[in-house]
């Protein structure tokens, strides 16, 4: 081969090699920049396989039964876990003094429900929620929360007109009763059929032997109560 031949094939082969380091080292980069996209992925992919499953939250759902009742008689609460939670204890709770006290308790049975009785001996307003282990008050329903323990009583109806003993005008409008023992301003529940009233002690009587209450005019119609009446009262 000619020199000047020789000197020809000589750089083309040095361009080739030169060329042939720059693809090497072009995928080497590639293949670096690569690597750990496919080992974060896999990590991933990894992680996802082998994650816990987590138990669904349990949400509690109950109603009270039988908000007014006569002393003796019982109120309920009725309820259900969703999902189903059997064998979860149930308190029921009465609002007493400043704190919430525990005064009954069940299990939910094998579906998740509950039901459970009471009976109230002391006449008057109960305050009462439903506490579930290991569900927060956040994740609770309840419908109805004020129970009323009653005892029967017969009441007539007086007025209008006049000031009544507890320094009140009485006129058509006024909603109140008259009792002989109970202080002034004494809340008083009434409760007659499917209405309930709430109305404060404003007058003594009544002074006929066997009655306990005088309603004004006004409680006697919003009542719905007869010239005398026996009717459900809690103080």
């Amino acid at each position: 081969m000619r020199p000047l031949q020789k000197r020809r094939a000589r750089r083309a082969a040095s361009a080739l090699g030169a060329f042939a380091g720059v693809l090497a080292l072009a995928a080497a980069l590639a293949l670096a920049a690569a690597s750990p996209a496919l080992s974060h992925a896999h990590g991933r992919v990894a992680r996802h396989r082998h994650r816990p499953r987590h138990r669904p939250l349990v949400r509690l759902r109950a109603r009270l039964l039988h908000p007014n009742v006569l002393v003796g008689g019982d109120i309920a609460f009725i309820g259900l876990t969703i999902p189903r939670a059997p064998g979860r204890r149930v308190a029921i709770e009465a609002f007493h003094a400043g704190r919430w006290v525990a005064v009954a308790s069940t299990m939910t049975d094998h579906d998740g429900y509950f039901l459970r009785r009471l009976w109230p001996h002391q006449i008057g307003r109960l305050a009462l929620r439903v506490r579930a282990a290991g569900v927060p008050s956040s994740r609770t329903t309840l419908a109805g929360r004020i129970a009323t323990v009653y005892h029967q009583v017969v009441a007539s109806w007086y007025g209008p007109g006049g000031t009544t003993a507890c320094g009140e005008e009485l006129g058509a409008g006024t909603l109140g009763v008259a009792n002989r023992t109970l202080p002034c301003g004494t809340m008083v529940t009434l409760h007659l059929g499917s209405r309930t009233l709430r109305v404060p002690v404003i007058d003594r009587g009544p002074y006929v032997t066997g009655r306990t209450y005088d309603l004004t005019y006004a409680t006697r119609l919003a009542l719905g109560a007869g010239d005398v009446a026996t009717i459900w009262a809690s103080a």
